[in-house]
């Protein structure tokens, strides 16, 4: 019963025997028993230690099992600032990933790498020909190599463009190539990126760059500043996408001995053609 006490409370009939049971033994009659009441009310004393006891277990709340407990909110948020913490720390390495990508892509498409800016000079500033309109055009996307070779002409350091107007008037008409390289370490622009060279027919195919060096190179090579300005226009090409990045590179022409020891050694050298 709930929160009840039994009490059982005893009162003897006068009996001649009743003087010599014992209160801790048995009845001997019946007669012992006068009445037994239940009080469901009354407090819990100390002649019911045992049914003190049950009541006390039977209040107190069931224990939880460990496994069952669950974590406290603080566990909760530092479990959670954990993972955000991971989320940031690898969104700021992909975005140094993909920065670095990119400036190392800038860096090599550059002039500055080779530590010489190209000195570009455009055809109608030095030359009176006009080829606007007159050349088949070049298509950069089937461009993929770049012949050197040389005039075999006199050299120049100063005064270029004269000497350039004298390769003009011996043959009579524009020189057949995309540009120059002369001795004051400049690029002079003739067919350059827009129209086909006329260089030779003896070569197949007529997509390419034709850079020629203003001089004889056969035992001598072009000057240092002259090689720069040669890798310089390559970079720049590559930079306009007028030449394709797989692009492989030829020495063409006879007597250009000294000019093939020196461009053998470049980047994407592929071989030394003579033509007839």
């Amino acid at each position: 019963m709930d929160s009840s006490h039994i009490a059982v409370r005893m009162a003897r009939s006068p009996s001649p025997s009743g003087a010599s049971q014992s209160s801790y033994g048995s009845f001997g009659s019946t007669e012992d028993i006068v009445h037994i009441r239940i009080d469901e009310d009354c407090g819990v004393s100390e002649s019911t230690p045992l049914l003190a006891a049950t009541q006390r277990s039977s209040k107190s709340p069931p224990s939880s099992p460990a496994f069952t407990t669950s974590p406290s909110p603080r566990s909760r948020v530092l479990t959670k600032d954990c993972l955000n913490w991971q989320s940031v720390v690898f969104l700021v390495m992909c975005a140094s990933a993909l920065g670095l990508a990119a400036y190392l892509l800038w860096r090599q498409t550059q002039m500055s790498d080779l530590g010489y800016r190209l000195s570009l000079v455009e055809h109608d500033i030095w030359s009176e020909m006009d080829l606007q309109g007159r050349g088949t055009p070049l298509d950069a996307t089937n461009v993929f190599t770049v012949l050197f070779t040389h005039t075999e002409s006199e050299e120049c350091r100063e005064d270029c463009p004269e000497v350039l107007h004298k390769l003009q008037s011996s043959l009579l008409e524009e020189l057949p190539y995309n540009f120059l390289i002369t001795g004051d370490c400049q690029a002079y622009k003739i067919y350059g990126w827009e129209y086909q060279s006329h260089f030779s027919k003896d070569l197949p195919g007529s997509s390419y760059l034709v850079i020629a060096f203003v001089g004889n190179f056969d035992r001598t090579s072009p000057s240092d500043c002259q090689l720069k300005a040669a890798q310089a226009l390559i970079l720049e090409s590559l930079k306009r996408k007028k030449l394709q990045p797989d692009y492989e590179l030829l020495v063409v022409g006879n007597h250009a001995e000294a000019l093939q020891r020196e461009l053998q050694h470049w980047p994407r050298y592929a071989s030394h053609r003579r033509i007839n």
